[in-house]
Protein backbone atom coordinates (compact mmCIF):
# COMPACT_ATOMS: atom_id res chain seq x y z
CA UNK A 1 0.00 0.00 0.00
CA UNK A 2 2.74 2.33 0.75
CA UNK A 3 4.63 1.74 -2.34
CA UNK A 4 1.60 2.34 -4.09
CA UNK A 5 1.10 5.98 -2.81
CA UNK A 6 5.10 6.63 -3.37
CA UNK A 7 4.93 5.62 -6.60
CA UNK A 8 1.74 8.54 -7.01
CA UNK A 9 3.87 10.94 -5.16
CA UNK A 10 6.75 10.60 -7.61
CA UNK A 11 4.27 10.93 -10.52
CA UNK A 12 2.93 14.02 -9.69
CA UNK A 13 6.32 15.58 -8.56
CA UNK A 14 7.18 14.83 -12.15
CA UNK A 15 4.45 16.41 -13.61
CA UNK A 16 4.53 19.54 -11.58
CA UNK A 17 8.24 19.63 -12.58
CA UNK A 18 7.16 19.88 -16.36
CA UNK A 19 4.62 22.09 -15.67
CA UNK A 20 5.96 24.59 -14.00
CA UNK A 21 9.56 24.24 -16.20
CA UNK A 22 10.59 26.92 -18.14
CA UNK A 23 11.88 24.06 -20.83
CA UNK A 24 8.92 22.03 -21.20
CA UNK A 25 6.72 25.39 -21.57
CA UNK A 26 9.08 26.11 -24.26
CA UNK A 27 9.19 23.04 -25.68
CA UNK A 28 5.34 23.09 -26.03
CA UNK A 29 5.11 26.05 -27.21
CA UNK A 30 7.76 25.47 -29.96
CA UNK A 31 6.15 21.96 -30.86
CA UNK A 32 2.59 24.02 -31.87
CA UNK A 33 4.40 26.56 -33.35
CA UNK A 34 6.39 24.10 -35.58
CA UNK A 35 2.90 22.50 -36.40
CA UNK A 36 1.65 26.00 -37.50
CA UNK A 37 4.21 26.59 -39.61
CA UNK A 38 3.88 23.08 -41.19
CA UNK A 39 1.13 23.47 -41.91
CA UNK A 40 1.53 27.14 -43.53
CA UNK A 41 4.45 25.58 -45.65
CA UNK A 42 1.70 23.53 -47.31
CA UNK A 43 -0.48 25.95 -48.09
CA UNK A 44 1.94 28.02 -49.50
CA UNK A 45 3.27 24.69 -51.59
CA UNK A 46 -0.30 24.20 -52.91
CA UNK A 47 -1.11 28.02 -53.86
CA UNK A 48 2.40 28.05 -55.43
CA UNK A 49 1.19 24.33 -57.58
CA UNK A 50 -2.00 26.21 -58.26
CA UNK A 51 -0.48 29.55 -59.98
CA UNK A 52 2.24 27.57 -61.84
CA UNK A 53 -0.32 25.52 -63.03
CA UNK A 54 -2.91 29.09 -63.93
CA UNK A 55 0.97 30.30 -65.57
CA UNK A 56 0.85 27.42 -67.73
CA UNK A 57 -2.69 28.12 -69.25
CA UNK A 58 -1.47 31.37 -69.66
CA UNK A 59 1.21 31.29 -71.60
CA UNK A 60 -0.12 28.51 -73.48
CA UNK A 61 -3.96 28.02 -74.12
CA UNK A 62 -5.42 31.38 -75.49
CA UNK A 63 -9.00 30.49 -74.69
CA UNK A 64 -7.90 30.70 -71.30
CA UNK A 65 -6.84 33.77 -71.12
CA UNK A 66 -9.75 35.00 -72.81
CA UNK A 67 -11.68 33.16 -70.05
CA UNK A 68 -9.88 35.19 -67.77
CA UNK A 69 -10.50 38.34 -68.78
CA UNK A 70 -14.37 37.71 -69.03
CA UNK A 71 -14.63 36.63 -65.47
CA UNK A 72 -12.32 38.92 -63.56
CA UNK A 73 -13.27 41.98 -65.77
CA UNK A 74 -16.53 41.61 -66.66
CA UNK A 75 -15.76 41.93 -70.86
CA UNK A 76 -18.78 41.03 -73.22
CA UNK A 77 -17.48 40.52 -76.85
CA UNK A 78 -19.69 42.74 -79.50
CA UNK A 79 -22.85 41.87 -79.87
CA UNK A 80 -23.59 39.44 -76.74
CA UNK A 81 -25.86 40.08 -74.47
CA UNK A 82 -24.91 39.28 -70.64
CA UNK A 83 -27.53 37.93 -68.41
CA UNK A 84 -27.88 38.28 -64.56
CA UNK A 85 -29.85 35.92 -62.19
CA UNK A 86 -30.70 37.29 -59.25
CA UNK A 87 -30.49 35.27 -55.89
CA UNK A 88 -33.33 34.24 -53.95
CA UNK A 89 -31.92 36.75 -50.73
CA UNK A 90 -31.67 39.58 -53.22
CA UNK A 91 -35.94 39.16 -54.36
CA UNK A 92 -36.61 38.79 -51.16
CA UNK A 93 -35.38 41.92 -50.11
CA UNK A 94 -36.36 43.81 -53.61
CA UNK A 95 -39.85 42.27 -52.39
CA UNK A 96 -39.51 43.85 -48.63
CA UNK A 97 -38.59 47.24 -50.00
CA UNK A 98 -41.58 47.54 -52.89
CA UNK A 99 -44.04 46.44 -49.97
CA UNK A 100 -42.63 49.30 -47.82
CA UNK A 101 -43.00 51.75 -50.79
CA UNK A 102 -46.49 50.67 -51.06
CA UNK A 103 -47.21 50.90 -47.70
CA UNK A 104 -46.41 54.59 -47.46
Amino acid sequence: MKKFKIRYIIILIAVLILAFNQGSRTLTRRFFEQRKLASDVRNAQYQNALLKKRIYYLENEPSYIERMVRSELNVIAPGEVEYKFASKEAETKAKGEKNEKVGK
